[in-house]
């Protein structure tokens, strides 16, 4: 089988977030009754280095890849673990094999990530550009409770609707409810562009059918999840986190209702990958 293919993928560069993100992989594997694939790519600098150069480049991939498997063998035993290293422009490669696989996860920023920088570069590219959910897990992850329920984030627009799905799906294998965000313009009644904003009781009542609507069949799809709805008139962003304190898992679209066409990774997205404390997976529409 290539590697991918309807698998579980999760990408490591021997760092610690990378064995991190692997432990999550694992568990996530074993409950979808996925594969999981290790994956590391090493790309050869421009500059032709010496053949003990390469050598040692390859030796250190295999290392880290071969360490990564075998923590996910020991998360999960039994679980059909495949470790492999290729050459090339670490992204790229994951952009690729997000187009076969049923799950991609990464590490919120890899070995070359600095304090403050929460996001590596390569994180940021296969979120935005990914065609499978793509799972960022933080560093933090291994050490934080996640006893609570899925958060997700929703806007009416089609994305969040299968963020829902999959918020509900993944609530209902962990054994846990869903809390679903929505907020709304806190600036009603005023006068923006010339144009009076509706008062805040049309907004609220037009948020709740929206709500309703957004999940009226994801709620007959899984009878058996409890979901609690949360409206806020905060910043979406906040909004999300302040209820994902405990939660497993926040789930988002990868751009939401105003996203503009070429903007892969909309705003609030972009906000809670970045200081999030839980993973987050980012669902793709096409």
């Amino acid at each position: 089988m290539t590697v991918g293919d309807g698998s579980m993928v999760v990408a490591v560069d021997g760092s610690d977030n990378g064995l991190v993100a692997t432990r999550w992989a694992a568990a996530a594997a074993e409950r979808e009754k996925l594969p999981l694939d290790v994956v590391t790519a090493f790309e050869i600098p421009p500059i032709v280095p010496t053949q003990a150069f390469l050598d040692g480049l390859r030796a250190e991939a295999h290392q880290g890849v071969d360490e990564a498997a075998a923590l996910a063998g020991k998360v999960a035993p039994g679980l059909q673990v495949t470790a492999s290293v290729v050459e090339g422009r670490p992204a790229l490669l994951l952009q690729e094999l997000s187009s076969r696989a049923k799950c991609l996860v990464v590490g919120s920023r890899g070995r070359g990530g600095v304090a403050g920088l929460l996001l590596g570069s390569v994180s940021t590219y296969v979120v935005a550009h990914g065609d499978c959910p793509v799972v960022v897990v933080p560093s933090v992850e291994a050490s934080r409770p996640s006893t609570g329920p899925v958060v997700v984030g929703l806007d009416g627009s089609q994305v969040a609707h299968e963020a829902a799905v999959e918020a509900f799906r993944q609530a209902q294998a962990l054994n846990t409810s869903v809390v679903a965000v929505h907020t709304y313009s806190a600036l009603s009644g005023e006068v923006i562009g010339g144009r009076h904003l509706p008062p805040r009781e049309q907004l609220h009542d037009e948020a709740v059918e929206l709500v309703a609507t957004q999940l009226r069949d994801v709620r007959e799809q899984y009878p058996d999840v409890d979901v609690k709805t949360v409206l806020s008139v905060d910043k979406p962003a906040q909004s999300i986190l302040d209820h994902a304190k405990d939660a497993p898992l926040v789930v988002l679209g990868n751009r939401g209702r105003g996203g503009f066409r070429g903007l892969l990774l909309g705003s609030t997205c972009q906000s809670v990958l970045h200081v999030a404390q839980c993973p987050v997976m980012v669902v793709h529409t096409q």
